[in-house]
């Protein structure tokens, strides 16, 4: 799945149209069900449903099972699990959410050939095509190498996983 066919497009809504609370407090307040974690100091808040929530509004636990989507800060985008995307839809109408279907957070679904369409808010993301380390077919890159030796976080833009992403792009 090209990154770019999704993070291209930008939602903006008119000035009168903003949502009058945070996508937090609705999900969590109004809806109930939901826990959201990040909102507020990362670019990518994670967002946890439980539909067997004894108390809706207070016991949805932030384990990965849990885990449903990640919306970007602004909320412009979501990653949005195949499984609950239509739920989603619903509970978060009116917050112009781009919602990109993904089958899992962790599978390296996603590639990037086009980096240069993406936003801003991905120009410090490092990108390495290190797929030299794994296929001898392909001539050693002394210069990836030589980056990624140092520890240096990076994305693969051939085949990266949606966690992996918001990973980078949160500690950037």
């Amino acid at each position: 799945m090209e990154l770019t066919e999704y993070l291209g497009r930008e939602t903006v809504l008119p000035l009168d149209s903003v949502p009058p609370i945070s996508l937090s407090g609705r999900l969590e307040a109004l809806v109930g069900r939901y826990s959201i974690w990040g909102e507020g100091d990362r670019a990518w808040m994670a967002v946890y449903y439980d539909a067997a929530a004894s108390y809706p509004w207070l016991d949805v636990s932030c384990v990965p099972e849990h885990l449903v989507a990640f919306v970007s800060a602004g909320y412009r985008w979501g990653f949005v699990l195949e499984a609950h995307l239509e739920q989603f839809r619903q509970d978060t109408a009116g917050y112009g959410i781009t919602c990109i279907p993904v089958s899992s957070f962790t599978e390296e679904v996603l590639s990037c050939a086009h980096r240069e369409r993406l936003p801003e808010a991905c120009a410090g993301l490092l990108w390495i095509n290190d797929d030299f380390l794994y296929d001898t077919s392909i001539p050693f890159d002394t210069a990836a190498f030589r980056i990624i030796d140092t520890g240096a976080a990076y994305l693969n833009p051939k085949h990266f996983s949606v966690k992996q992403l918001i990973d980078q792009w949160n500690h950037q």
